[in-house]
């Protein structure tokens, strides 16, 4: 009854409803985005690489579906100045476990990919400066690129603070700071080992479901006009790994950065919404 009665009030037109505000920017824009980072090899891994990545950017700014310089792709599903729901995402690069020495003759690890609904509440909105709680609930599979396999839910929950150095805002910096939960199925992914994957070394390890980490990570991004320049580093704790007895779980702390470019090559005339 609770439950219903949170849900009617969120979805009273008093509190929530989409206004069609038009913007001076684009409805849409292309281009493209790329860049170099490093990574752990796997949450908890005490090796990594440098990854390198370049993909087609798309920007939309409708009134419900967007992907912008605010924020990534994500579904407006309800969204005001207070709070709001939309989609989210995340994901993991693939790994070699040739070239690991804790996974070494065990299968490879696949792309990761999540999606799932998320609510948030500004905390803060001002022309500036952003503040605001996301929590969102993912559902995660991987691929090989021939096949998908579900690997079961994140809950993710964040707070995330994002400040423009100046009211043109082509300067910015996000703080974000979140802890991740997992279902058995993703711990099982990065921290099983199987009987017959098991030698000395290595033992046999039964995972299971629970907290993963904790991670805290700053960015830096300047977009003006048609290019993009971003930079970042990010720090990952997972003492208190629900798995931290796994022989796969090699350190308690991992970091990773990041430098990127982009670049829109076309822009519409016509103009979105915010």
């Amino acid at each position: 009854m609770i439950l219903i009665t949170l849900v009617l009030f969120l979805l009273s037109p008093l509190y929530a409803s989409l206004h069609p505000v038009q913007s001076n920017k684009p409805l849409y824009e292309f281009g493209v985005i790329g860049g170099s980072a490093f990574v752990p090899d796997y949450p908890a891994s005490d090796q990594g690489r440098l990854r390198y990545l370049a993909v087609p950017q798309v920007r939309y700014r409708g009134l419900r579906l967007r992907s912008d310089e605010e924020d990534s792709m994500k579904a407006r599903i309800l969204h005001n100045t207070v709070y709001g729901f939309d989609l989210s995402g995340g994901g993991a690069f693939s790994a070699n476990s040739d070239k690991n020495d804790a996974r070494k003759g065990m299968n490879d690890l696949d792309w990761v990919g999540e999606l799932g609904p998320r609510f948030y509440i500004f905390l803060v909105r001002t022309e500036r400066l952003w503040v605001r709680l996301f929590f969102p609930v993912r559902i995660a599979a991987s691929t090989d690129l021939s096949s998908v396999t579900y690997q079961g839910l994140v809950f993710a929950p964040s707070f995330n603070t994002r400040y423009y150095f100046d009211d043109s805002k082509f300067n910015s910096i996000i703080l974000s700071l979140t802890r991740t939960h997992t279902t058995h199925q993703m711990q099982e992914f990065y921290f099983e080992v199987d009987r017959k994957y098991a030698t000395a070394e290595r033992p046999e390890y039964d995972a299971g479901s629970g907290y993963m980490s904790s991670s805290a990570a700053l960015a830096y991004i300047y977009e003006k006009d048609q290019i993009g320049i971003y930079g970042g580093f990010g720090l990952n704790s997972f003492k208190g790994n629900a798995n931290a007895g796994s022989p796969l779980y090699k350190a308690d702390y991992t970091y990773s950065a990041f430098v990127g470019f982009s670049y829109l090559f076309y822009q519409s005339k016509e103009r979105g919404y915010q």
